[in-house]
């Protein structure tokens, strides 16, 4: 399961985004433990938020991987001054690390498989009724592809992944006798990339969609290692173009149901 993840409106770290991950995270684990020893497989969701240093900013001499992760305190995660990314960033490594120390410390029947994709882009399951109703990451493309913003939005994280293969990293963390965390993520991006992607493959959005600096070089920022789920769990990942133009298809999709 996920947790909470929104950025604004938060009134306590703790009480909005620190404790529910935590306890969302360790409550179930207990529950397994004590009321279904049958159990033999536990796979968390977890995040590229508990692998990322935000102190280290694009940090470019870097290739992050699974055996990264995220400094935060939790100390610092209760300060009011913090952001609600940096806040939340730091509840999914709280989570995870009280998942590793569960398992750690009470010896339970279940091993454990965590999950650490980066930004989660692709069409919606759901299938919403209205654009009105996009999640976090679905809104966050959406608003490229609308006409809401004219300039190219500054890239804050640079790593996604489909969220068709974050599925399915899910399910082949169940299947593999293999255990641990998997930095399941497809690559690095802008959001440069993904306007000139949506000005390319769909024309009539080019007035709705910011054009910035099209074809810019790529920035100079940390990278990504995919290979230790590639070759445990046998995945491979939709690269930025497919991603991207699936979505932007699922969102046509949802605006004439919303009639749009």
């Amino acid at each position: 399961m996920a947790s909470p993840f929104f950025m604004q409106g938060i009134t306590d770290n703790e009480k909005d985004l620190l404790i529910p991950a935590i306890k969302g995270t360790t409550e179930i684990l207990k529950s397994v433990q004590k009321n279904n020893p049958a159990v033999k497989r536990v796979v968390i969701t977890s995040s590229f938020s508990s692998i990322w240093n935000g102190a280290k900013g694009d940090w470019p001499e870097h290739t992050y991987s699974e055996a990264d992760w995220n400094p935060v305190t939790y100390e610092e995660a209760k300060d009011p001054s913090m952001d609600g990314g940096s806040v939340y960033s730091a509840s999914k490594v709280f989570a995870e690390r009280a998942a590793w120390d569960f398992v750690k410390e009470q010896k339970p029947n279940f091993s454990l498989v965590t999950i650490c994709p980066p930004m989660l882009y692709g069409p919606t399951a759901h299938e919403p009724a209205s654009v009105k109703e996009l999640a976090t990451s679905s809104a966050d493309i959406y608003r490229l592809t609308n006409g809401s913003l004219t300039e190219v939005p500054k890239t804050a994280f640079y790593a996604f992944c489909d969220v068709r293969d974050a599925a399915e990293a899910h399910v082949k963390g169940y299947e593999t006798p293999n255990t641990g965390r998997y930095f399941t993520v497809g690559g690095n991006y802008t959001y440069q990339r993904i306007c000139d992607i949506i000005r390319r493959d769909f024309p009539e959005r080019r007035h709705l969609t910011p054009e910035g600096n099209v074809g810019e070089p790529f920035p100079n920022v940390y990278k990504v290692d995919n290979s230790k789920a590639k070759r445990e769990l046998g995945m491979t990942f939709r690269d930025l173009e497919t991603t991207i133009h699936d979505m932007v298809v699922d969102f046509e999709n949802i605006e004439k149901r919303g009639g749009v």
